[in-house]
C-alpha cells in the first residue's frame, strides 16, 4: 500500500469533478474523496480501506476484505450519451490507476476487476468470481446485457475461456473475451519493439481505453506515461451493444481469499455534444 499512499500525496489530497463541453461530455477524479455523492455503489463496493483497516482511503474499493467472494461495482451518479439517435456511437476515451492487491501473496485468490459500461445504475442480478460483478451465469452472453466491459483478470477460469492468470480482455454482453492478450506493454528499442509483461496483482498500474469508428486500443503501464503501443487494438462495432445513454464506472470482484480491487484516479470523455 506503499505506493497508493505516496500517490495520493503527489497528487494532492482532494476531490476533483468537471464537466467540459470543449470535447462533449467530460469528467475527472484526480482523488475519491470520502463521501463524495458523485458515485454509486452497488454490492460490496465502497471506499476502499486504508491499511489499519479502519479509515477510509480515496480509492474506490470493489471488493471487502471481510465477505467471501465479495463483488462489487462503483459507477458514475449520472447516465451518460453513448449514442445518437441515428445509431452513431460516440467516440470515447477514459483513463485511470488501479492496484489489485492479494493479501495472501504465496495464494493469489483471484480474480480481478473490470471498467465497464451498463445500463443500469442498479443491478443486483450479477454474481462474483470469474463472472466479475457485471453478469451471471444464467445472462452470460445475452446480447440483451447490453454492457461493454475491459477486464483486468489475474485468475484462470478456463470455464470462461480466460488465456492465463494475468491478461487484458475486451468483452461485449460477457466475460468471455472476445479479444485478450497477456498483461504487458510494448516499449521501443533500437531493434524493434520489445514487449514488457506486467503482473496485475503486483502494484498499481494506469490504463487508457478509447473507442473511435469502430476500433477500441487498450494501453497499460507502469508509470504515468503512456506506452506508445497498445497492448489491445481491435475492431468492435458498438452501435448494437450501448443505448442511447449509459452508466460507466467500474466491477470487480475477488474468488475465495482476500484480494483488493482499487482505482485510485479516473477521467472520461466524449465526443457527446451538450
Amino acid at each position: 500500500m506503499k505506493i497508493k499512499t505516496l500517490y495520493f500525496i503527489f497528487i494532492t489530497l482532494f476531490c476533483s469533478y468537471t464537466i467540459s463541453s470543449s470535447y462533449g461530455y467530460s469528467f475527472e477524479f484526480i482523488y475519491f474523496g470520502n463521501g463524495t455523492d458523485l458515485i454509486t455503489f452497488n454490492g460490496d463496493a465502497e471506499y476502499g480501506p486504508e491499511i489499519d483497516g479502519m479509515s477510509k482511503s480515496g480509492a474506490l474499493g470493489l471488493t471487502q476484505d471481510k465477505i467471501k467472494y465479495s463483488h462489487g461495482q462503483a459507477l458514475f451518479i449520472n447516465p451518460i450519451p453513448f449514442k445518437s439517435n441515428s445509431s452513431y456511437v460516440y467516440s470515447f476515451k477514459t483513463e485511470f490507476t488501479f492496484i489489485i492487491t492479494p493479501q495472501n501473496k504465496a495464494n493469489p485468490s483471484g480474480h480481478g476487476l473490470a471498467f465497464i459500461i451498463v445500463p443500469n445504475d442498479k443491478n443486483d442480478d450479477v454474481s462474483g468470481l470469474g463472472y466479475l460483478g457485471i453478469v451471471n451465469r444464467m445472462r452470460n452472453g445475452n446480447p440483451k446485457n447490453h454492457f461493454f466491459a475491459v477486464e483486468f483478470d489475474v485468475f484462470q477460469d478456463k470455464s470462461l475461456g480466460d488465456i492465463n492468470d494475468n491478461h487484458v480482455g475486451i468483452n461485449i454482453n460477457s466475460v468471455n473475451s472476445t479479444v485478450s492478450k497477456k498483461a504487458g506493454y510494448w516499449v521501443q528499442s533500437k531493434t524493434g519493439w520489445v514487449f514488457k509483461e506486467l503482473k496485475l496483482s503486483r502494484r498499481g498500474y494506469k490504463a487508457w481505453i478509447e473507442y473511435e469508428n469502430s476500433m477500441v486500443t487498450v494501453t497499460i503501464g507502469p508509470s504515468m506515461e503512456k506506452p506508445k503501443r497498445p497492448l489491445i487494438e481491435a475492431r468492435v462495432d458498438l452501435s448494437k451493444v450501448v443505448l442511447e445513454k449509459m452508466y460507466t464506472g467500474f466491477a470487480g470482484s475477488m474468488g475465495s481469499g482476500v484480494e483488493r480491487h482499487e482505482i485510485l484516479d479516473w477521467s472520461f470523455q466524449n465526443s457527446a455534444k451538450n
